[in-house]
């Protein structure tokens, strides 16, 4: 089988709310494929959201069975590099957008607002420009080259639709059989195995993703990006919040 390998650079800054601590909102280095579907132009949502209830299942229901997304990861970019993540923090006012904030003492406040604990700024801490992510678009029962030509070179992310760049390579994924390492993120709902040891997951919004871990089961030994590395391995079937959807 082949397998589309794609490498993302980021062209901006990039932020997404992985988690809020204090006044800080922060970025994990990790894309998940939730967002990586609608930034590939495989699913598109509604433009106002008045139910704020996500639609990921009916947004993908046309793909789900053709093409399957991994989350990405940090990469190298060089073969004796790190995958190092560069961070961008900024302080952003937190209060209203009036011209001027009149101060009251707390004693003479007709707005109520003075003996009030509110944030007056907060921080946030997103991606910078050139960091770089990998993923894997597997095409099922289609031509990965095919498949690859569809796909956008340049893509929006996170809250300010910061901008990447996508480069894509067709790689040989060989089908095997047997215990094996995870060599990639795999979202927790995107394949019924379970992991026999090993295990490094994180909870993420809104999937939890395995990071590492041993699985006894069907799957596909990936092409590395660089010769001297091994294989990376993935289990085979994997589908977009599979154990979500009545169809598994």
């Amino acid at each position: 089988m082949q397998v589309i390998e794609a490498t993302l650079t980021t062209h901006g800054k990039v932020g997404f709310a992985s988690r809020e601590v204090g006044r800080m909102t922060d970025t994990d280095p990790c894309i998940l494929n939730t967002a990586l579907h609608y930034a590939l132009g495989l699913a598109s949502g509604r433009y106002v959201d008045v139910n704020h209830q996500p639609t990921y299942i009916e947004d993908t229901a046309d793909v789900v069975n053709e093409v399957y997304v991994t989350p990405a990861a940090p990469a190298r970019i060089e073969r004796q590099g790190t995958a190092r993540t560069e961070y961008l923090t900024t302080n952003r006012n937190a209060r209203s957008d009036t011209y001027a904030t009149p101060n009251y003492p707390a004693t003479d406040d007709p707005t109520g607002r003075a003996d009030k604990n509110l944030p007056t700024f907060e921080r946030e801490r997103a991606l910078a420009p050139e960091n770089t992510f990998r993923f894997y678009v597997f095409p099922y029962g289609q031509d990965a080259s095919e498949v690859a030509t569809r796909l956008p070179s340049y893509i929006r992310l996170g809250k300010k639709r910061g901008k990447g760049h996508v480069s894509y390579r067709i790689v040989e994924a060989e089908r095997r059989s047997g215990t094996f390492s995870l060599g990639h993120p795999l979202s927790v709902y995107d394949h019924d195995t379970t992991p026999t040891g090993g295990v490094v997951m994180k909870q993420m919004q809104p999937t939890p993703v395995w990071f590492e871990g041993e699985f006894d089961t069907d799957h596909y030994a990936i092409e590395p990006p660089y010769r001297s590395e091994s294989r990376i391995c993935y289990p085979t079937g994997a589908k977009f919040l599979a154990t979500k959807r009545d169809d598994v």
